[in-house]
């Protein structure tokens, strides 16, 4: 790529053509303007359409091959990737709805920053006899500990006993054959230990004898091991996740980046803004790095856990100052703004990916996904010992 970059700092020319340039104030205002319109972008040609939903779907499988980047509201989103010609391009921005948007609860937070990565969520799988399903949610029920409520999808679970000032909720399916389904998930990193501890001592003597095997073959559903740090604003992270060649940016009403998500499916990492996701409106961001691991290939029990570690793409991070310095300043901004996956998708021979790939090496800074990762093998061990065997 070559050419010049507009004064405004959302403005990305591409192809050195002033005609070729979109904005992502701009952008952001037309989609929450008017709803059904759907932006699309080629980073090759720098042709640009504002089409609707409809008009986006008549043109078939075959449009979305010539297709780098597309934007839409949220809501829209989560509607077209239900659809069976819907194929998601390498960048998407998502401009969220005003009715999603959190109100500010406060000015000022003094959030509790980690010095180190933990486990942000864990859930599992329980599958055992429906007599003993059903007894279990009624013992943990009798505690008043938890609320059970009716889920919105029946055919799913039939309902969900939950503690919300733990953070841990079980859902539950009976089966037809001779086994039910419990879901269980918690926040280790809030829900107390004890308390995790009380509920499986009452699965456990609900059990009897099964309990071990029955927890020890319990399937791992996900996994999410997270980092928060003071610092550089979730916009102004370079980031990269290994071989990925999906970037998803979600942008508030006004364009501002919000979160960006490397990755799709079963394996993503993501960068965001923790008091802004919660509408905290503080001076000072605490940005998340969060790495989600989810819908395993084949099952991975909570015995052999220790296995999702082999499964985590490479993370990377890397030096603004170096990009800088070896990147010239539209493809510096377009890899800002838009990520590693948007400015490779621009390039148009094998010599400028390569090129690429020398820079990227240059700027990348050593051992961020091990201590993303790092403290959380010791603190995933003693979750594990505790399921294993509840009594003190």
């Amino acid at each position: 790529m070559s050419g010049n970059i507009s004064n405004d700092f959302y403005n990305i020319v591409v192809n050195g053509q002033s005609k070729y340039t979109f904005n992502f104030k701009f952008i952001a205002k037309s989609i929450t303007d008017v709803k059904e319109r759907i932006y699309t972008f080629s980073f090759s040609t720098g042709e640009e359409n504002w089409i609707t939903e409809r008009e986006l779907l008549e043109r078939g499988k075959d449009f979305f091959q010539n297709i780098d980047l597309i934007a839409l509201s949220n809501s829209k989103y989560k509607k077209l990737i239900k659809h069976r010609f819907f194929k998601q391009p390498s960048t998407v921005l998502i401009v969220k709805d005003k009715t999603n948007i959190k109100k500010s609860r406060l000015s000022f937070i003094d959030y509790n920053v980690e010095s180190e990565s933990f486990l942000d969520k864990l859930s599992l799988s329980i599958n055992i006899k429906p007599e003993l399903g059903e007894k279990f949610i009624q013992k943990i029920l009798s505690t008043s500990l938890y609320k059970s409520k009716r889920v919105s999808d029946s055919s799913i679970y039939k309902f969900r006993v939950s503690s919300k000032q733990e953070f841990i909720s079980f859902y539950y399916m009976p089966r037809k054959e001779n086994t039910s389904y419990i879901k269980c998930t918690f926040n280790p990193s809030k829900t107390n230990m004890d308390f995790i501890r009380s509920t499986f001592l009452i699965l456990k003597s609900t059990c009897g004898r099964d309990y071990e095997e029955i927890i020890r073959t319990s399937g791992v559903l996900r996994i999410d091991f997270a980092l928060d740090i003071h610092g550089v604003k979730a916009k102004n992270c370079h980031l990269n996740l290994n071989r990925s060649r999906y970037t998803t940016i979600y942008l508030d009403s006004k364009g501002t980046v919000e979160s960006k998500i490397y990755g799709k499916g079963g394996k993503r990492f993501q960068v965001y803004d923790k008091l802004c996701e919660q509408g905290v409106n503080s001076q000072k961001p605490v940005t998340r790095y969060e790495i989600q691991l989810k819908k395993f290939p084949k099952k991975v029990e909570l015995e052999a856990v220790f296995d999702v570690f082999k499964t985590i793409p490479d993370l990377r991070r890397y030096s603004c100052n170096k990009l800088k310095l070896e990147l010239c300043k539209l493809d510096y901004y377009l890899i800002k703004q838009l990520g590693v996956t948007a400015l490779r998708s621009s390039l148009q021979t094998d010599s400028e990916k390569r090129k690429l790939r020398r820079i990227l090496r240059l700027a990348e800074k050593d051992g961020f996904g091990e201590k993303l990762m790092g403290s959380t093998r010791n603190e995933l061990r003693r979750i594990q010992k505790l399921l294993f065997n509840p009594i003190l």
